[in-house]
């Protein structure tokens, strides 16, 4: 229709980020150490797969030997609430997931979290996506698809690649399908709010303050 002007509002987007961490100087490290990981075994919403998480209070990023990617990944979370327009999140809980061939992760969100992310620091190509369900999808209820848009899409894919880091909000339900490959790492994290920092008395940012491991030298 011609003679009309018209605007198109984007109405209340999600925020979802991705980072290449590519050659990270901790991704040698981090391949060793989830090979070697002794404090493994069977996660409700892992199949097919292994997972470090175990008690929930997991810290695996908090390894002084991963501390520059703890840094990294922090720099990227402030890079992501400064785009969201939120406060300061700290990395809290941190852990890894392996998929093998026919694993799959059952749909889930991060509770107690304000933004989760998933690094993958080795995925053999072809791996299958991380899902995120659109939260508004059940409210699709008379709409007649034609075309596939970011309006009307149920889910969204993120394909993983060695090296790329995601960022997204705890909320958003998320899952991964029936992985064909045989190799699929994940280190998965939350955060919490800067302004909960004093109830966590374990947590640090090691940018300003040094690791917990130093205290006894």
């Amino acid at each position: 229709m011609s003679g009309i002007d018209y605007v198109h509002h984007q109405a209340f987007p999600s925020l979802i980020s991705t980072f290449e961490l590519k050659d990270h100087p901790c991704e040698k490290t981090v391949l060793e150490m989830i090979d070697t990981w002794e404090k493994t075994g069977n996660h409700r919403l892992v199949h097919e797969g292994s997972s470090s998480y175990i008690t929930g209070d997991e810290q695996f990023l908090n390894d002084k030997r991963l501390i520059d990617l703890w840094k990294t990944i922090q720099e990227c979370c402030d890079i992501y609430t400064q785009e969201m327009g939120i406060d300061y999140t700290l990395i809290s809980t941190s852990w890894f997931n392996t998929l093998y061939e026919n694993g799959v992760v059952d749909a889930h969100r991060h509770e107690r979290s304000v933004i989760s992310g998933a690094y993958y620091p080795y995925v053999d190509d072809g791996s299958s996506p991380l899902l995120f369900d659109n939260p508004y999808s059940q409210n699709f209820m008379n709409m007649n698809t034609i075309n596939l848009s970011n309006y009307n899409r149920y889910q969204l894919e993120c394909f993983p690649k060695s090296g790329l880091l995601v960022i997204f909000p705890s909320w958003m339900k998320h899952s991964v399908p029936n992985n064909p490959t045989k190799k699929r790492f994940t280190i998965s994290f939350n955060t919490i709010r800067h302004a909960d920092r004093e109830y966590y008395l374990t947590l640090r940012d090691y940018r300003m303050q040094k690791h917990e491991s130093d205290d006894a030298k």
